[in-house]
Order: structure tokens, then C-alpha cells, then sequence
């Protein structure tokens, strides 16, 4: 009888756990995927995705490290998300460091346009447990960098989703 009651106090909680965890009935997501603007892997962007409508969602973000990001997060449930991908890539030049006078940082440029990231419309559909979404940018649209509106070069353009085309 002290077996029995083991069991049932310990053993099937335990189990119920590691089931619920591993399927995702604990209510969050995971999603996955390969990003890629012109065909080369984005490295060193960050993706973030918003929940639409009147969704009780927090937004999640993740980094791209070689066109490649994976996000595991309980605030990531169930819906439709629009999603912003941005690359701040480094030019290669040294520019004053505004936070630390006398000092240099390493210029960092948006080269994802806006239509990808601040004006967004990709969209994408989560479901409980894990997910995939392959983002295939193309240049060719405006950018505006962060804490530079209206400062626009050549850039960004069309999404070429898997079944989604503009």
C-alpha cells in the first residue's frame, strides 16, 4: 500500500509534468526558423513578434545568429503575430561616441527596410507547441534607422514566405 500511495503522490505528478512541458500545455510556444535577406543569411539581427488584436500577449524577441533564431517563451501563445526582423550591420567606420566623449564606436547601419520591421505586415499564425517560419527578405525598399526617422537609404523590399507571396 505505501508503493501505491508513492505512486500516486509522486510518480504520476511527475509524469504529468514532463508530458505537459514537452507537448506545451503549459500555454507558451516555441517558433524556429531561418531568415535571409537577398539570399544570405541575416547575422546578428534581432526578430520580434507582436501580438494582433486585442490578444493578451506580450511582444517576444530573439536573436538571429546566421540566419538562424529560435524562441522558447511562455508569453508566446497562441494567435497571429505580426513580425519585425531588424540588422543593424557595422559599416566598418568609426564614429564618435556620444555617450563617452573622446571614445569611438563602430558605425552600425538598418540595411532590413521598414516594410520588414516598422511598418511591418508580415504575419504569422502560432500554435501551441513548436513552430517554423522561414523569412526570405529582398531588397529594395526605404530604411529608416532606429532614432533616425525620415534619414532613408536603399534597402529591404518584397517577403517571399513559403506559400505567401506579395
Amino acid at each position: 500500500m505505501t508503493r501505491s500511495i508513492l505512486f500516486r503522490l509522486f510518480f504520476l505528478p511527475l509524469v504529468f509534468g514532463i508530458v505537459c512541458l514537452t507537448s506545451g500545455c503549459g500555454g507558451g510556444g516555441r517558433v524556429e526558423g531561418n531568415v535571409t535577406l537577398d539570399g544570405a543569411p541575416v547575422d546578428g539581427g534581432t526578430i520580434v513578434f507582436v501580438p494582433e488584436g486585442g490578444e493578451q500577449s506580450r511582444r517576444v524577441a530573439g536573436e538571429i545568429t546566421g540566419g538562424k533564431y529560435s524562441i522558447s517563451s511562455s508569453d508566446l501563445k497562441s494567435g497571429t503575430y505580426r513580425v519585425e526582423i531588424n540588422w543593424l550591420k557595422k559599416t566598418g567606420k568609426k564614429i564618435p561616441n556620444t555617450n563617452d566623449p573622446g571614445t569611438t564606436i563602430e558605425e552600425t547601419k538598418e540595411v532590413v527596410a521598414d516594410e520588414y520591421n516598422r511598418s511591418s505586415k508580415l504575419k504569422v499564425e502560432i500554435k501551441s507547441g513548436s513552430n517554423t517560419n522561414n523569412f526570405e527578405l529582398k531588397s529594395g525598399g526605404p530604411i529608416t534607422g532606429p532614432g533616425r526617422p525620415g534619414s532613408e537609404t536603399q534597402g529591404g523590399g518584397d517577403t517571399t514566405q513559403p506559400g505567401k507571396r506579395p
